[in-house]
C-alpha cells in the first residue's frame, strides 16, 4: 500500500514487532568522509578541553602570579579562584544561549561563533597585562567553551545512524582529553622553559589552535540533515545523508531513503506538536510532563559527572599530590599522566560504548568511581602526612583508577545520552540544560574545594562518595537508548502517539522511492504485509 504523500497528517506511532530488520539494509556510519567529518568536529571539542585545562599549569607558573601582581596580593586566593569561577560562569551563560543559536541558526553557525569567541579571548587572556583582563577574558573564553560543548556531540549525534552512534559521538570525550593531554604537557614544556618571564603566555596563546583549525576546516563538515529538515530544506538534507551514509553494500542508498523518510515524517509532527506550546524555547520543555522528565535526567546526570570527583583532582590534582609528598617535577608528570589515562580510556570507551546498555553502562562507572574514591579517603585518612611511600603512591594510583573507570563507562556516555533523549525541535535547549548543570556543578566544587582540603582533608571525599552512590542507583533506571533512531526515542518516554514512523516499518518487505527527485517527496510500496496506517 502506497503511503499518500499529499497528507499532511503522518501516519502516528506504526510498529510491526515481528518484522526483522534486513542486515543489509544497515549502514556502517563508517567510510572515509565520516571519519574525517568527526576529526574536524573533534577539533571542536579539543578547543574546549585545552581551554578548560590549561589554567592549571598556568597558576604553577611563578612568573604568572608575579606579571599578574599576585605574589604579594592580599586577595591573591580569591582572584585565582575568579580564573576558574568566572570560567565556568561563561560556560553557564554559553550552554544557555547556545540552545536559542542552534535552534534558529543550525548546529554549523553556533560551533563557528564559538570557535571564534575562544579564539579571539585566547588572544587577549595570554596578552593580559592586569588580573581584571584576565579574568574578564576567561569568563568569554567559558562562554566559547561550552557553547562549543553544548553543540559538538548534539551535532556528531544527528549525523550518523543508530548502530554506530555511540562510537562515533565517543570521539567527542576523547577529543576533550587530547585538549587536556595537550594542555597539560605544553604547560610542563613551558615550565622549564626559563629563558623569559613571560613564560606562562605561549600556553595560554595556543589555546587558539585547535578553534582556528577547526575554522579552517568547517567548510567540509556538513550541516545537520535534521536541522535542515526542520527548515524546509530537503534538497540539502537528502545530498548529506546520501554521502554520509553511502555504503557499496546499498548502492541504491536504501538506508538513507529510510532515514530521510523517518525525518520528514516526524519534522510533521513535531511542527504540529511545537506549535501547540511555545516553539522553540525553554518555555516548552518546562511545560510538557515528558520533556520536563528529560530536564531532570539531563541535569542530575550532568551534575552527577562533575560531582563524582574527578572534576576536583582534574584541577586541583596539584594540590593533591603536592599534599602526598611528591615534588614539583613529579607534581607535573603526574598531572600529564592522569590526562593521558583519561584520553586512552575515553579512545577505548569507543569500542565498549554500543555493546551494553547506555544505563546500565553509566551506573556500573558510577559505582565503581564510588569503590575509588572510598578507598582514596581511607588512604589519605591513613597515610596523609606520614613518610610511608607505599601508602603514599597508592593514594595517587587510586586517582589514576578513578579517571579510568569513569572514562570507560561515564563520561563519553553521559554526552552521548544527553544528546539521544531530546526530540530535534528542542534538541538544542535541551542539551544546554545538561551543559548549564554540569557548570553550575562545576562552579561549586572549584570554588569550594582548596578551602575543603585544606580545612577538612580526606572527609572532603565523602560528598563525591554520596553522589556516585546516589548515580549509580538513579541511573540505572534511566532508560535505555542504546541503537534506537533518535526520532523514536520519544516511546521510551511514555510518547509513543509523537513517533511519526518506526524503523521496523521500513523493512525490507517494502520499497522506498522517490515520487519527486527534485522535492524529495516519497512514498512507500509495500510489496509484502501491509501495515495499519
Amino acid at each position: 500500500m502506497a503511503a499518500d504523500t499529499e497528507n499532511t497528517d503522518p501516519p502516528r506511532g506504526q510498529s510491526a514487532e515481528h518484522v526483522q530488520l534486513d542486515d543489509k539494509m544497515e549502514a556502517t556510519g563508517i567510510n572515509s568522509r565520516v571519519i574525517l567529518i568527526f576529526i574536524i568536529l573533534g577539533f571542536g571539542s579539543a578547543s574546549m578541553g585545552y581551554a578548560s585545562s590549561i589554567i592549571a599549569t598556568t597558576l604553577s607558573q611563578p612568573s604568572w602570579a608575579i606579571s599578574m601582581n599576585l605574589a604579594t596580593a592580599t586577595n591573591a586566593v580569591a582572584l585565582i579562584g575568579a580564573t576558574n569561577g568566572l570560567y565556568y560562569t561563561g560556560g553557564a551563560f554559553g550552554s544557555l544561549f547556545s540552545g536559542y543559536i542552534v535552534h534558529k541558526y543550525g548546529r554549523k553557525k553556533c560551533a563557528a561563533l564559538a570557535a571564534l569567541i575562544i579564539l579571539i579571548s585566547s588572544g587577549i587572556i595570554a596578552g593580559s597585562v592586569h588580573i581584571a583582563m584576565f579574568i574578564t577574558f576567561r569568563f568569554f573564553q567559558g562562554w566559547g567553551s561550552f557553547q562549543m560543548l553544548s553543540t559538538i556531540p548534539m551535532w556528531m549525534a544527528e549525523l550518523v545512524p543508530p548502530k554506530r552512534r555511540g562510537l562515533l559521538v565517543q570521539i567527542h570525550p576523547a577529543m576533550i582529553n587530547l585538549g587536556y593531554t595537550v594542555a597539560s604537557y605544553t604547560g610542563i614544556g613551558f615550565y622549564y622553559y626559563s629563558g623569559h618571564n613571560n613564560q606562562w603566555r605561549g600556553p595560554l596563546g595556543l589555546a587558539g589552535l585547535f578553534p582556528f583549525l577547526f575554522l579552517v576546516c568547517m567548510h567540509w563538515v556538513p550541516e545537520s540533515p535534521r536541522y535542515l529538515l526542520s527548515k524546509n530544506k530537503t534538497d540539502e538534507a537528502w545530498a548529506i545523508l546520501r554521502r554520509l551514509h553511502y555504503n557499496k553494500n546499498d548502492p541504491e542508498h536504501l538506508f538513507a531513503k529510510r532515514e530521510l523518510y523517518q525525518i520528514q515524517q516526524q519534522v510533521q509532527v513535531d511542527t504540529s506538536q511545537a506549535a501547540r506550546t511555545v516553539s522553540g524555547n525553554y518555555a516548552m520543555i518546562f511545560k510538557t510532563k515528558s520533556l520536563r522528565r528529560r530536564a531532570m535526567i539531563s541535569a542530575f546526570l550532568t551534575f552527577a559527572q562533575m560531582s563524582s570527583g574527578a572534576l576536583v583532582i582534574n584541577n586541583y590534582g596539584g594540590l593533591i599530590y603536592q599534599s602526598l609528598g611528591f615534588t614539583n617535577g613529579a607534581v607535573l608528570q603526574m598531572q600529564g599522566g592522569y590526562q593521558i589515562t583519561g584520553w586512552v580510556m575515553n579512545t577505548l570507551s569507543m569500542f565498549i560504548i554500543d555493546r551494553f546498555p547506555r544505563n546500565k553502562l553509566m551506573s556500573f562507572g558510577f559505582a565503581v568511581s564510588g569503590v575509588t574514591v572510598i578507598i582514596e579517603a581511607a588512604l589519605q585518612k591513613h597515610y596523609l602526612g606520614t613518610t610511608n611511600r607505599s601508602g603514599l603512591i597508592a593514594c595517587a594510583a587510586m586517582l589514576f583508577l578513578n579517571v579510568t573507570c569513569l572514562g570507560l563507562f561515564v563520561e563519553g556516555v553521559g554526552f552521548t545520552y544527553v544528546a539521544e533523549i531530546w526530540p530535534t525541535y528542542v534538541r538544542g535547549e535541551g542539551y544546554a540544560i545538561g551543559m548549564c548543570s554540569l557548570c553550575v556543578a562545576s562552579i561549586v566544587w572549584l570554588q569550594s574545594a582548596p578551602t575543603a582540603f585544606a580545612n577538612i582533608g580526606w572527609k572532603f571525599y565523602i560528598i563525591f562518595i554520596v553522589f556516585d552512590a546516589l548515580a549509580a542507583v538513579v541511573i540505572w533506571f534511566y532508560p535505555d537508548t542504546r541503537g534506537k533512531p533518535l526520532e523514536e526515542i520519544a516511546v521510551l518516554f511514555g510518547d509513543r502517539d509523537q513517533v511519526a514512523v518506526f524503523q521496523s516499518d521500513l523493512d525490507d518487505d517494502r520499497a522506498l522511492r522517490f515520487v519527486d527527485e527534485k522535492s524529495g517527496a516519497m512514498e512507500i510500496e509495500n510489496s509484502g504485509h501491509e501495515a495499519e496506517k
